[in-house]
């Protein structure tokens, strides 16, 4: 019944965040410079919840959001991955002390992985929230 209730707000998270995910800005080009039409940018945002991890021989958890990326969104594209906490962002590509142990996350071109080390046998919390942020 929990395996259930957490995927249908995977789910949930998932088509929420397609459905509202894209927003387009238009520039306006800079007085005295290039005159050439403004090109649009676009950002990309996907909500996470990281709640299955699984425990290494190194004693690293880690939680993987398997193909929660394009492909296509990538390229030529940076990918900020932040931890949400309390209303507070934290970016997390690299190292960050959290909850006496060490958080930080690394993505491929579908992939997002969440890692944690500490040195206690179970984790300090149940679940964190992730905003993926592609730029």
């Amino acid at each position: 019944m929990k395996r259930i209730f957490f995927m249908a707000m995977i789910a949930n998270a998932l088509i929420i965040s397609g459905l509202t995910s894209c927003e387009k800005e238009n520039l306006s080009p800079i007085p005295g410079g290039n005159t050439s039409p403004a090109v649009p940018t676009s950002t990309t945002t996907i909500n996470l919840v990281a709640y299955h991890w699984v425990k290494d021989a190194y004693g690293i958890y880690t939680n993987t959001f398997g193909g929660v990326i394009s492909p296509g969104n990538i390229n030529n594209h940076k990918v900020k991955i932040y931890l949400v906490e309390n209303g507070k962002e934290t970016q997390i590509n690299s190292f960050i002390s959290f909850m006496g142990g060490e958080l930080w996350a690394t993505n491929t071109q579908t992939d997002v992985e969440i890692n944690y080390r500490c040195s206690e046998q179970n984790l300090p919390f149940s679940h964190l929230v992730i905003k993926v942020v592609i730029e």
